[in-house]
């Protein structure tokens, strides 16, 4: 069964940990998050050969760690250079 609410202390641990593994090529930031969408600021030079998706993707993985919840990327849009805003909404 998955959850359909996130907590904040749940999320932080999930980014520690994507930000341990994968900066400086990627680093996340927590923007905003309510009960079913979460708001990520993604920064770095992103290693394009290995795949810039897999980068916002590696979030949803590092998320399930920590907490039962199946999340999906919504809108991804490039706020400056190697700047990225992703959406990720809860996947019912």
């Amino acid at each position: 069964m998955t959850r359909s609410k996130l907590e904040a202390e749940e999320i932080s641990q999930a980014i520690a940990r994507y930000n341990k593994y994968r900066s400086p090529e990627a680093t996340a930031r927590l923007i905003s998050f309510e009960d079913n969408e979460l708001r990520l600021q993604f920064q770095g030079a992103f290693c394009t050969t290995c795949g810039f998706y897999d980068y916002l993707e590696d979030f949803i993985f590092e998320l399930k760690e920590t907490v039962d919840v199946s999340m999906k990327i919504d809108t991804i849009e490039e706020s400056s250079f190697q700047t990225f805003i992703v959406r990720y909404v809860i996947d019912k």
